[in-house]
Parts: C-alpha cells; structure tokens; sequence
C-alpha cells in the first residue's frame, strides 16, 4: 500500500491575455458558477471521483 497519493487530478481554464478583461472575466464567472451550483461536485461522484474535493467558489 501506498502512504501518498499516487494521482492527482490537475486541470486549469485558460485563455490567451490577448482575449481581453471582458473574456477573462467571463471564464472567471463561469468556472465560480459550475463550482456553487454543484455541477463539479456531481461530477466528480458520476465519475467515480473519490477523495477530491471541490474548491469553495469565490
């Protein structure tokens, strides 16, 4: 058996600066809205996700 985790999951959303404030804050809003609606956290219990939790929104 393992002490440590052996995977984390690691993801990110991005867009280049050149998309402009209007874009960055469009994603910002939509990644604080997928996080307080829920939609992460069942995602992560539809796809047998366990032991990762779910950043507070913003």
């Amino acid at each position: 058996m393992l002490d440590e985790r052996f995977m984390v999951i690691r993801q990110a959303m991005g867009l280049p600066k050149s998309r402009g404030a209007a874009a960055a804050l469009a994603l910002h809003a939509f990644v604080e809205e997928v996080k307080a609606s829920g939609f992460v956290a069942a995602a992560l219990v539809q796809y047998g996700i366990v032991g990762s939790l779910v950043a507070p929104a913003a």
